[in-house]
């Protein structure tokens, strides 16, 4: 056998193996691709319900009620129905939980029903079941502790009037749209009820060193009285007499 017989073998060989780790390369990639295809498939059937979850899961979550001073005092509710009113009562409809979706930007979810208060492009506020741009509000704070909400969505014209969350004063709600819809309202203004995390209360206890009692000293010893004897000899003085 000649020496060139050795080196065909040895490409043949070399050949082979580079054959078979293409066939391993190319096979993985088809699986990968399937299973790519597979749960892009799959994230499409439920991406319209992950999308609204990825939305408006933001931090910064206040749950309670917003509180609107106009008339006898309405407390914000969102019904399972699309409604959207006022309750003079606070109740399970008007506990509301309002996170941030940006800066100066949030939404208000109803809690009990878990729909969004949103304002159409006409004005007027709904429930929307699914979180979209008519759910995004604008909330200012105001001098008096009351915030305003205004859509971030619509408005009077590009740089027009803003269209403010406002109750009349029978508790139903007005248009954003309305003249009389404005931010010195106070229609539009709500007071945030929210109810505060329970801080635990802090329990010590004080331990006072107790003094050590030092036993009493023993009387000191009185001494005798000794009784002192006059003496029964009496001393006479004689007069001295100088002449002089």
């Amino acid at each position: 056998m000649s020496f060139s017989f050795f080196i065909l073998l040895f490409l043949s060989d070399l050949i082979r193996v580079v054959l078979t780790q293409r066939e391993q390369t190319v096979s993985k990639n088809q699986l990968l691709g399937h299973q790519t295809t597979t749960s892009s498939s799959s994230g499409a059937e439920d991406g319209g319900s992950v999308r609204n979850m990825v939305q408006w899961n933001r931090s910064g979550r206040r749950t309670g009620s917003l509180y609107c001073r106009v008339g006898i005092g309405f407390h914000l509710q969102i019904h399972p129905d699309g409604k959207v009113n006022g309750s003079h009562e606070a109740n399970l409809l008007s506990i509301l939980e309002i996170f941030a979706v940006s800066q100066g930007i949030v939404g208000i979810r109803g809690v009990f029903t878990n729909n969004f208060l949103a304002m159409s492009k006409k004005g007027k506020l709904y429930a929307s079941a699914t979180f979209t741009d008519d759910c995004k509000f604008r909330e200012r704070f105001q001098e008096n502790s009351y915030n305003t909400y205004a859509s971030a969505t619509y408005r009077s014209g590009k740089r027009g009037r803003e269209w403010f969350v406002a109750l009349n004063k029978r508790g139903k709600a007005k248009r954003g749209c309305s003249p009389k819809a404005k931010p010195q309202h106070i229609s539009t203004h709500f007071l945030p009820r929210f109810k505060q995390p329970e801080q635990s209360e802090l329990a010590f206890t004080v331990t006072v060193p107790e003094k050590k009692k030092t036993p009493p000293k023993p009387p000191k010893p009185k001494a005798p009285l000794v009784a002192v004897k006059k003496s029964t000899n009496t001393i006479r003085y004689r007069p001295k007499f100088r002449f002089g």
